[in-house]
């Protein structure tokens, strides 16, 4: 492939009639990436302008490269990201133009599969099983092998779940085939052996069987999991050459996002598509890499000029979102990573307001003190979404939300069960792929599932009768249904379900949403919450109108399941937040900012954590404070689980970028939503001490 245009300004840089200039506002180090050529490692700091250089990036290589859209390929993490990126280059390049390869890499990876499933020894049409989904198979593998995993009170333990699901997401990780696993559990024993380090043999060859017959489950299932769909086309890519040249062949130039969050098979994938050409534009900030615990290695945006040594690297240090005060208290705390690559935010906003630091007495004292604040700059003119609360463990929104709800102070919590993790929308799911194919084992998971919802008086027993008669006749559970020797009863209403999904005596409707509503209706589903006292089965109800709203945009149910498989939220969790807080952990804040940003529990053994990498902590109060656009809070409380000790984090941020107590005690000043930044600013400049408007003590 000829060469791309690589100088800023010349006159190879034709100018485009008919679209905005997508080049225009761009700062000279966002032109300066944009127009590399290569492989080019953009260093982007917090708020520097990466999905608009990003998707600047696209636009340079399709309207002066001379690429097709159908030849760019471009990955990131989550759903709302491809969608921003996607509108961005539509804006430049104009309807219909935009690249067809934009998207997760879930999504991505799963139109890789769906075109040569084979590799995965999977047959068209096969399922992706969800987190949700993929635990109850392997809740079925553990009780098969006689493992226990339950509390003790009949129960499932949520924690030997957990871990085994995530030794089976590492193997995946690491492009850990089951067929190999063994082998390279055997070799991680020997060498955490020799090199003195802990580790949990026993557990580790548990897990590997365990793998080994969940993954049997998947293909005799013709399902596939998060983990197999980028596991497989990559370890067909290492395997294959013509399959690894039929894909990279496919492309002209590979973008990646959060190049800092890939895992190793993530990291092989882009690779192997992108090493034929060498187009690689790999957008990521070592600074934020804060999710080591699911899998993701900063080692591999650290040696990216390794990787390539004839490469580029271009920083962006200009950050459009934060005030000048709160840019540097975040430069002096991740300034102590020593392993960090280098580079230092600054802004041309303001110095605004410095961080508050709030000493409490207790937890309860805590959340009362932030909500208090949170009304007193409310009653100033802030909307309620504008600020947003944000810990480092769940377990910490516990009395903020008490003393939230006390007040009556509308509030979210970000992160909680999505639209498509809802029980009733897994349920309508469930019989919608019952319905798509009633005579395939791939439908089984979801018999499982409905057959006794709504209450057929069909329990376990019945349940193992039926999967005996499947397995003798070689058949899916609903079709074994006909000659299973069930009781009178449970033989009655297992038919009558079985009737109810294959819609005997009358055709099923042509539009994807009147089947499903058919569906509910004929199982009983709809009319089971429709009768239901529980306080939440009007939304649930209303869940599942949105659902058969959604079914709309479909025309075969493959696609529904598809999508809502791989979607990360949907709209469920597209809630209207101008009018409430914003609760979150830590790391569910990342790439989001807000105007006034408050971090409770701010002590040794809480933040950081007194477990965990302590290097990855410290990016993690990187990105928290790197939120808050005008005003961040820190607090931390005297006594919480016995005496306290104010976070090490605290101690990094210069006494010139902070103010002990409120703004408005010490010297500070109240928030005024109608007083300009500038006047503050003057305000904070020349000494000028206002009065607080709320007298609060914390002891």
């Amino acid at each position: 492939m000829d060469n791309l245009p690589s100088a800023a300004g010349s006159d190879d840089h034709p100018v485009t009639s008919g679209n905005r200039d997508p080049f225009a506002d761009l700062t000279d180090s966002q032109r300066d990436a944009v127009w590399q050529d290569g492989p080019v490692l953009v260093l982007a700091g917090a708020g520097t302008g990466k999905t608009k250089t990003l998707a600047a990036a696209i636009v340079r290589r399709i309207r002066y490269g001379g690429i097709s859209p159908s030849r760019v390929l471009a990955v990131t993490f989550t759903n709302k990201a491809a969608r921003e990126m996607t509108a961005r280059i539509e804006k430049a390049l104009g309807a219909g133009t935009r690249p067809k390869w934009v998207g997760t890499f879930h999504g991505l990876c799963a139109r890789q599969l769906r075109a040569e499933p084979e590799v995965a020894s999977l047959r068209p049409d096969f399922d992706i099983y969800d987190a949700d989904d993929s635990r109850r198979v392997v809740r079925r593998v553990l009780k098969a092998r006689n493992i226990e995993a339950t509390d003790g009170a009949g129960g499932s333990d949520p924690d030997l779940l957990k871990q085994i699901c995530g030794r089976i997401a590492r193997f995946k990780d690491n492009l850990i085939a089951p067929e190999d696993a063994a082998v390279r559990v055997e070799g991680l024993i020997a060498q955490a052996s020799r090199e003195g380090t802990p580790v949990d043999p026993i557990g580790m060859r548990a897990a590997v069987g365990i793998y080994q017959e969940y993954q049997r489950y998947l293909r005799d299932a013709n399902a596939a999991d998060f983990g197999d769909l980028i596991l497989w086309p990559t370890l067909a890519m290492s395997r294959n050459a013509a399959y690894r040249a039929r894909w990279a062949d496919r492309f002209d130039c590979v973008l990646a996002d959060e190049y800092q969050d890939v895992c190793f098979a993530q990291y092989r994938w882009i690779n192997l598509l992108a090493g034929t050409h060498r187009q690689l534009f790999c957008v990521g900030d070592d600074d934020q890499a804060i999710f080591g615990w699911r899998g993701s290695d900063i080692r591999y945006l650290r040696r990216f000029l390794t990787d390539y040594p004839r490469g580029s690297q271009v920083r962006l240090e200009e950050n459009f979102r934060s005030t000048g005060l709160i840019i540097a208290a975040a430069n002096a705390v991740i300034a102590h990573d020593r392993e960090r690559m280098g580079k230092t935010l600054f802004t041309r906003k303001p110095a605004g307001h410095p961080i508050e630091v709030v000493r409490f007495r207790d937890g309860t004292a805590e959340a009362d003190g932030i909500v208090d604040r949170i009304l007193c700059r409310h009653g100033e003119g802030a909307r309620f979404g504008t600020m947003a609360v944000l810990y480092r463990s769940n377990f910490q929104s516990r009395t903020i939300e008490e003393s939230l709800i006390r007040s009556r102070v509308p509030y979210v919590l970000v992160g909680d069960v999505g639209f498509y993790q809802r029980a009733e929308i897994k349920d309508a799911l469930a019989l919608l792929r019952i319905s798509a194919s009633p005579d395939s084992f791939q439908s089984d998971e979801a018999v499982r599932r409905m057959i006794n919802v709504p209450a057929r008086g069909f329990g376990e027993k019945a349940l193992a009768c039926l999967e005996g008669e499947a397995s003798w006749r070689q058949c899916s559970l609903l079709a074994a249904i006909e000659t299973a020797p069930l009781q009178p009863r449970n033989r009655a209403t297992a038919l009558a379900f079985a009737d109810a999904i294959r819609g005997h005596g009358e055709a099923l409707p042509d539009t994807l949403a009147d089947r499903l509503f058919t569906l509910l209706q004929r199982t009983g589903y709809w009319q089971m919450w429709r009768e239901s006292r529980a306080e939440e089965a009007a939304e649930r109800i209303e869940n599942l109108r949105e659902l058969i709203m959604i079914a709309g945009g479909f025309h075969k149910a493959r696609d529904l399941l598809d999508h809502a498989a791989l979607a990360s939220g949907g709209p469920g969790d597209e809630r209207d937040v101008d009018d409430h807080i914003q609760m979150m952990t830590l790391h569910k804040s990342k790439g989001l900012e807000f105007d006034h940003v408050f971090l409770p529990s701010w002590e040794q053994g809480v933040f950081p954590p007194s477990f965990g990498d302590l290097a990855e902590e410290r990016r993690l109060a990187y990105v928290a404070l790197t939120r808050g656009r005008q005003l961040v809070t820190v607090s931390h409380a005297g006594f919480r689980y016995g005496k306290m000790q104010p976070s090490m984090f605290l101690d990094d941020i210069p006494a010139t970028c902070r103010v002990d107590g409120w703004h408005g005690e010490k010297g500070g000043f109240p928030f005024s939503s109608d007083a300009s930044i500038a006047a503050k600013e003057q305000a904070f400049q020349t000494g000028a001490e206002p009065t607080s408007s709320l007298d609060f003590s914390f002891g």
